[in-house]
């Protein structure tokens, strides 16, 4: 029997932050999202901006570029 294989991108978030990016099969997406600091982002990966140190409002259910210092002259 053939099974299509859907894949996934999972966003590791820690402390509000994301921390790590992975692409997967849905079968160990639907493991890792189990747990509440990882969430599926396959939707948003693909519409949104959306990367690694990129930061996470609860709240608003929504991410954010992180602002950057500019350094001093």
């Amino acid at each position: 029997e053939f099974r299509r294989v859907l894949f996934r991108s999972i966003a590791f978030i820690i402390d509000g932050e994301v921390a790590d990016i992975l692409h997967t099969d849905d079968r160990l997406a639907a493991i890792f999202t189990s747990n509440p600091t990882i969430m599926d982002v396959t939707n948003r990966f693909e519409s949104e901006e959306l990367g690694v140190g990129y930061l996470y409002n609860s709240e608003t259910d929504k991410f954010y570029r992180p602002v950057t210092e500019e350094p001093a002259q």
